[in-house]
This record gives structure tokens, sequence and C-alpha cells, in this order.
């Protein structure tokens, strides 16, 4: 009797409601929510007084999944996101002054955009958000048939007796009956087998196949951006102390280095540091050796505080310990994979300065938190300003934040006991991304000036030559070898060896140059940029003429068609082409002009008038011309040369055709003359002494318009 009751009362239960996955995406414009309704069903978005709101138009609201929202999104307009515990309606609490725009990708799936700015006039969805309400009155219920059971209607009851079993009141007398129970559990059981609650199999007939894992289709969603790791965070966390990912910005007074040290005497520093290391049985104190971190931290002693920090090998970690080792590493400007700071650039705290640090290369858009990385950068005391500055002000350069980078520099200016020679470096590199290379360039030799022994100041000046294809007196190539030492290039930076390598280029040191770019394995486009423009001739040529089966260097491609132009003009043909490679017709139309000279000069008309076909400017018709000459096409390349504007080579190719009448009408006086003095002599009717007179008049008049010709007309084009 107990488990028929319990199962009674289990099959009484409601359902247990469906899940809708509600997932999210970051625009430029928008903030993107995508709700994946378990099944097709109307709904509903409304204002309220904190946002908006969204409602399934179903029986019952469904339990929406939230787990995955703030995976990919920030709070910039999405502040919170909830689901009412009384209605379960969606509520969308707002952080912006936006509006939401609600469609229906496909049925069952609805996608809310959270679009800067006011809605459009007229929007129905502004209007104040009501629960929408499905109920229905039940039907009357029949009393006079007699109990059966209507599969094919399920809850409609046709007797009295299930109708007075339902409504809680006993049957009337000598209609006591189980029919009104079976049909109640038939029904249950076939509502719980609908919602999978309860499997409709026989005992002892296991499934033919294992059931399919649950899985995404490409048409069951839609794409909103890369899905990133699923991180757990911290309820107890403010929201404004929060990242983007969901992870927290270290605490302020965490990293409050400019406290730690400020008003003190660097000598009371490290006295202090180096006092209550030790408490009782010489057992290391995790206190006083956190304190002696935070001291040399503050005095700029990065690898000390390091040295420090292996004291607690063994121990229980503090956990502060891996901040503090990771600020150390910075301060002597090495790299930490494995730094705190790696996500923090968009804290609004301290935090944000040290992950900047962290970082090799600002990335763009609004992760990075300029105004908190500048405040942290101020906060510091002028020592470490002036250690730190210089990358840190290169890095916002290079990010493009020149407003930021000024900042720095200024206060670097600003700085006691700064080198000079660092304010000029960044003056120097601000000038280069501004493409001003002159400006540079005094900037440079400024820095060079007051520290001789800084390659940064070199290599500043290579740049600024290397820009404008400059050429550079030898002796900067022999201060960065000096410069590099007996170590040799190999331990060098990159960015010097490549500085050696152009300054080389730069003096007329060709051979060298690519000594050195070979055993250094360098790329060699900036190289060959300079070598085809500066070199001489011969030590071009030494270079650029490849050997039958060599390889093409793997250049920059319009640094490569700089090299094959130069080839080109000075009449090596073939190892333009080499350079080139095979271009159809398709290709670009420098790369096509460039072999068709190539083509012509070896002879191959034919190719060449491929290569030049569709293209139209007069240069174009003057290379056409060429080829139609070479194969014989006098009339086509005659119309040619006039397309290009080429007027006497025109005419000049009527005198190849010996049209004489043609040449004498043509605009060309000189022309003219000549080819009236070759028409057939037709002397007047006259006796033999008047002919003979109008012929030597006319050999003399033929003979002046030959030397006139002669004279006045250039050689003819090959």
């Amino acid at each position: 009797m107990i488990r028929l009751l319990a199962t009674l009362a289990l099959l009484a239960t409601p359902a247990v409601a469906e899940t809708a996955r509600v997932i999210s995406g970051e625009h430029a414009n928008f903030t993107r929510l995508v709700v994946e309704l378990p099944a097709e069903a109307e709904w509903t978005v409304g204002r309220t007084p904190m946002g908006y709101a969204f409602a399934s138009g179903a029986e019952a609201q469904p339990d929406y999944d939230l787990s995955r929202v703030w995976q990919r999104i920030p709070r910039t307009r999405l502040q919170a996101l909830r689901v009412d515990a009384g209605t379960g309606i969606l509520q969308l609490m707002l952080a912006c002054a936006c509006h939401v725009f609600p469609f229906e990708y496909r049925p069952g799936m609805v996608v809310l955009d959270i679009k800067d700015g006011p809605a459009p006039p007229g929007s129905a969805f502004e209007d104040a958000f009501t629960v929408p309400d499905r109920s229905e009155p039940e039907p009357p219920l029949a009393a006079t048939e007699m109990a059966t059971y209507d599969w094919l209607n399920i809850g409609q009851r046709t007797t009295a007796a299930g109708a007075d079993l339902l409504s809680g009141s006993l049957p009337a007398a000598g209609v006591i009956t189980l029919d009104p129970l079976r049909d109640e559990l038939l029904e249950q059981i076939s509502r719980g087998a609908a919602g999978g609650v309860i499997d409709m199999q026989l005992p002892g007939k296991p499934p033919r196949t294992e059931p399919a894992a649950p899985r995404d289709f490409p048409w069951a969603r839609i794409s909103i951006g890369e899905m990133p790791g699923l991180r757990v965070t911290d309820p107890k966390i403010p929201p404004d102390a929060l990242l983007p990912d969901g992870g927290a910005c270290l605490p302020d007074d965490v990293l409050a280095l400019p406290e730690w040290g400020a008003g003190r005497t660097p000598l009371d520093l490290l006295t202090e540091a180096r006092s209550g290391l030790y408490g009782e049985f010489d057992v290391v104190d995790p206190a006083a050796v956190l304190q002696a971190i935070r001291l040399h931290l503050y005095l700029g002693f990065g690898a000390e505080a390091a040295q420090y920090g292996a004291l607690l090998a063994g121990q229980t970690q503090p956990e502060e310990l891996a901040t503090y080792l990771s600020m150390a590493r910075l301060i002597e400007g090495s790299q930490d994979p494995g730094t705190p700071f790696a996500g923090m650039l968009s804290c609004d705290g301290p935090a944000a300065l040290w992950a900047a640090l962290a970082h090799t290369r600002l990335p763009q858009g609004r992760a990075v938190n300029s105004d908190a990385i500048l405040r942290g950068f101020l906060a510091l005391p002028p020592h470490l300003r002036a250690l730190l500055g210089p990358g840190l002000a290169e890095k916002l350069q290079e990010r493009g934040d020149a407003v930021a980078a000024r900042m720095i520099r200024d206060t670097l200016a600003r700085t006691p006991d700064i080198q000079t020679a660092a304010v000029s470096l960044l003056d120097a590199t601000a000038e280069l991304r501004a493409d001003r290379p002159e400006s540079a360039r005094a900037h440079a030799r400024a820095a060079i000036a007051e520290d001789e022994g800084n390659p940064d100041g070199l290599i500043a000046l290579v740049e600024t030559h290397f820009r404008q294809a400059d050429p550079l007196p030898p002796d900067v190539a022999a201060s960065l070898r000096a410069i590099l030492g007996e170590a040799g290039a190999r331990a060098a930076p990159p960015d010097q060896n490549r500085a050696l390598v152009l300054a080389l280029a730069l003096s007329g040191q060709t051979d060298a140059a690519f000594a050195t770019a070979d055993a250094l394995d360098l790329d060699s486009s900036d190289l060959w940029h300079v070598v085809q423009r500066l070199a001489t001739d011969d030590a071009f040529l030494r270079h650029a003429v490849l050997p039958g089966s060599g390889p093409v260097p793997g250049i920059r491609p319009v640094v490569r068609l700089a090299v094959s132009t130069r080839l080109v003009d000075l009449g090596f043909a073939e190892a333009g082409l080499a350079w080139l490679g095979r271009i159809e017709p398709s290709d670009g139309e420098a790369e096509r002009r460039l072999a068709a000279r190539a083509e012509l000069a070896r002879g191959d008309a034919i190719r060449g008038l491929a290569l030049l076909d569709g293209l139209t400017d007069p240069g174009d018709e003057a290379l056409r011309a060429t080829a139609l000459v070479q194969v014989g096409a006098l009339v086509r390349a005659r119309q040619a040369y006039k397309a290009a504007g080429m007027t006497d080579q025109a005419e000049r190719l009527l005198a190849w055709e010996r049209n004489w009448a043609g040449l004498q009408a043509g605009e060309s006086e000189i022309w003219s003359d000549a080819a009236a003095a070759a028409l057939p002599f037709r002397p007047a009717e006259a006796g033999p002494l008047a002919r003979g007179a109008a012929l030597v008049d006319d050999s003399a008049a033929t003979r002046g318009a030959v030397e006139t010709l002669l004279t006045s007309v250039a050689t003819p084009l090959p």
C-alpha cells in the first residue's frame, strides 16, 4: 500500500520543466543573447524598471540555463541576467543607455540584441512587460457514461466517479470502481513517458543500440564567436573587479608598491629587509620574507627579491608570493610566461600596469585600460619610472596610443636623474612611427651623442636611413660590430642583427651584408630593398643573377618586383623573369608589364602581346606597338603608336610600308617632304632641255629632303 501511494504521489507530481539554453556573444555595436527554447512557442519582450524581460508563451516557463552567458561578454551593456523566482521569466538589467531589439532566428530560437542608443520610434518592445496568462478553465465532466479510457483523448474524464476522485470528494454509493484509478495511472505513465521521465520498456529486453550522446547540430544554433574555456568565478567578488572573461583583478593593496618604501632611505629599507627573517629554531618567517621582497621590489632590485623568495622553498607558499616573483622578473626586464597578470590589462588598478609590462606587445581594442596603466605608472617612485618608462612607452607607441606614450615621455623628461638618451630615443621612435624620418634622425643622433655605448641609438639611426634609402657612413656598421663584441652577432637581439646588416648595405658593403645575413639566417627582404636601390651594378648583379637551378630568395613580392625591374633595365631579361616567376594574364598589371618587357627583350613577341592584353595605358600601347613590329603587323603597330601619342614612330612605319602617299599627307613636314621626293618624277610637257633642268632641280630637292630627314629624325627603335 505504501509503495502504491508513493507511486501515485510521484505520478501526480508535475513534469520537470524543460531547459532553455542562453548563450551570448560580443560585437562592436551590440551584445547578443540567444535563447534556445526547448520547443517552438510564442514569446514576449517588454520594458521593466531595470531593463527588459523575456518570457516564453508556453504553458510553463522553461528552466533558463545561464551558465555560459558571462564567458564571452563583458558587463558594459548587460549588467545582470537572472530568472525571477516567482514567475520564471528572464530579466535583463542594462548597464548603459541601450535598447533591446529581439527577433526570431528560427522557430524556437530567439535572438535578443542589446544595441547602443534609444529604441526606434514606435517599437512594440518598449511597452511595459506583462506576465502572459495561459490558464484555462477545466472543461465540465460528464457523469452519465460508463467508465472507459480513450488513449486519443488524454485528460478528458468521462465518468462522474472520475471527476469526484480528481476533485477530492468521495464518490456516491454504488459507483465505487477502480477504473478511475486505472485511468489516472495510465495517463500519468503516458505523460511521464512522453516527457522522458519513465522508460516504457518491457523488463529483460535491453535496447538494441546505445543511446546517442546529445550534441549540437550546425543548424541548431547561431554562431556568435569563439567559445573560450569555462572559468568559475567567486560570487563574493564585486562586479567592478571582474574581468571580461570572469576572472578577478588583483586587489590594489597587494600591489601598493609606492607605499612600501615611501619616505625612507634605501639604507633603512635594506636594513629592515635583512632583519627578522628567521624566528625560533632558525625557521624562516614567511611574513618577514614577504616584507623583504616588497622592499627590494620598491628599490628596483628584482633579482634580489627573487632570491629572498627562494627562502620559502619547501614551505607553504603565501598567496602573494607568485605575484611578487612575477613583478621581480618584470622589473629585471625578463619575461614571465606564467605571470598572474596575463589577463589583467582591463583592470582599473595597478594590476593593469604590471599586465602591460608582462606583455611583449599590447593588443588592440578595449582590452587595454590605458588610463589605469598611466595612473599606475605615475604613482611609481622616480627610479622605477626611469627604469620601466621607456619600454612601456614603446609598447604604447607600437599599439598606436600616442597620447599615453607622450605622457610617459614627458614624465620621464621631468624625472630627476633620468638619462636624456632615453628621452631622445622615445622621440626618435615617435617620429619614425609618424613617418618623419628627418626629425627622427636628429633625435637618434642626439641619443648617440648622449650615450655612445647604447646600441638603441644606432638602431634608430640606421632605421631613419633605411626609410629614405640614404647612404650611411661605414663607421655606424663598425660601431655596431664593436658593441656586439666577442660574442658576435649570434648572441645579439634580432633588432641589432638587422641593424648591422642594413648598416653594411647602406654603406656600400654589399658582399659583407649578404654574408652576415646568411650566417644569421635573417629575412633578407629589407636587405634586397636597399641593394636594389643603392648597390652598384656589379655588386647588384653578383647577387641578383641567380644560377640556373638556384632558388629565388623568399622576400616580399614588392621587393621581388623591384629587383626584377632593375635586372630587366640592365638588359638581363632571363634573370628578371627568374625572379618574377611564371606570370599569367590574370596576374597584376605591374607584373604583366614587366614580364612583357622581358619577353620582348628576349624576342618572344607573341608571349608579350598575350601579357599586354587588356592594358591600355600609353606605355602599354608603346610596348604593344614594339611587339607588333616584331611580328610584322605594321598597320596595327602604327595604330598602337598613335594610341600611345608617338606620331613620329607611326609615320616612320609608313616609310617601312612604302606608303609615300600616306607620308605626304601626314602631320610631320619633314616626312611629307621626303615622301614627296620619293614619288615618281613626272616632268611637265616641254622640250629635252626643260625636262633635264627639271630633273636636276628635283634631284637637288630630293637630296635636301633626305639630308633634313637624316639630321632631324632620331635613331629607330629596336
